[in-house]
């Protein structure tokens, strides 16, 4: 019979081991243990990610992005199904998920979130009933009237702040623009806070022009990002991400989604094509 390994021997080996298995795992790149990236967003929120309603497939410029960095590492997409916004978030805390496609930037989601480079800047507004008498010319002209933010819309520190001290603001997430808006033509609400540009598009497809309106001023400029989990083994993705951001930006491509968008006559059919964008 062969000699047994003694005590000593053994730990040698096991020692070994682990260094071994430390270098072959070390080897390859930093995104090897994300082979698939747990994908979700916003369920109507265009141009920056939207669902479409036959397939429940995500679309938009986020979703373009992914597709782009789908490209050029060994990791597939996974999308999600529709979720409360603050589900989401709860979700994307604990690593559920590994990446939100699009939403603002905020001081809590920069300490709790990798945040990507800035896609888009997404300019928020206030649209009142086109009759309504005395229309408001700021935050201020707010208070005492009824209104309606879709989740997850931020006015920046200062300004949620004063919305949560002085306004009153139904925040439901709800995902339904249209009933939105014929709740504020009904007068159930005064005002809806949104993105200037999804709701004006929202406001002539679902036929509300001439009954509600922009109002010229600006309640927020903000900047959307992807959301990275720190809990996440995609977040080492980040890189990869913010290189294809800074590429599109660069190539203007991104400004042109934004441009098919405004320009395009139907809010179920905007243009271009989100596959499309960054070919």
């Amino acid at each position: 019979m062969g000699q047994s390994i003694k005590p000593r021997r053994r730990g040698e080996l096991f020692a070994f081991l682990v260094v071994f298995s430390g270098v072959l795992f070390a080897g390859g790149p930093a995104y090897s243990s994300c082979d698939v990236l747990k994908v979700n967003g916003a369920n109507e929120w265009r141009p920056f990610s939207w669902r479409t309603p036959e397939l429940g497939e995500m679309k938009g410029i986020f979703p373009a992005i992914i597709h782009h960095v789908s490209k050029t590492v060994p990791v597939r997409s996974e999308y999600g199904p529709d979720l409360p916004w603050n589900r989401l978030f709860a979700l994307l805390e604990h690593g559920s998920i590994d990446v939100l496609a699009g939403a603002y930037l905020s001081a809590e989601r920069q300490t709790k979130f990798e945040l990507s480079h800035p896609v888009q800047e997404d300019e928020v507004t206030v649209f009142i009933r086109a009759g309504m008498k005395a229309k408001p010319d700021g935050l201020d002209g707010l208070i005492g009237l009824r209104g309606r933010a879709p989740y997850g819309v931020h006015l920046g520190e200062d300004n949620n702040k004063f919305a949560a001290d002085n306004l009153v603001i139904d925040s439901q997430s709800l995902d339904d623009i249209a009933g939105d808006l014929e709740m504020l033509t009904d007068g159930r609400f005064d005002y809806i806070l949104m993105s200037r540009s999804y709701g004006k598009k929202a406001v002539s497809t679902f036929g509300f022009d001439g009954q509600i309106e922009d109002v010229p001023w600006t309640a927020a400029r903000r900047s959307v990002h992807f959301i990275f989990s720190k809990e996440s083994p995609c977040v080492t993705l980040l890189p990869e991400f913010n290189a294809v951001i800074d590429e599109q930006l660069q190539a203007g491509f991104l400004d042109e989604f934004q441009t098919g968008f405004d320009t395009a006559g139907g809010f179920k059919n905007t243009a271009p094509s989100a596959d499309t964008v960054a070919e």
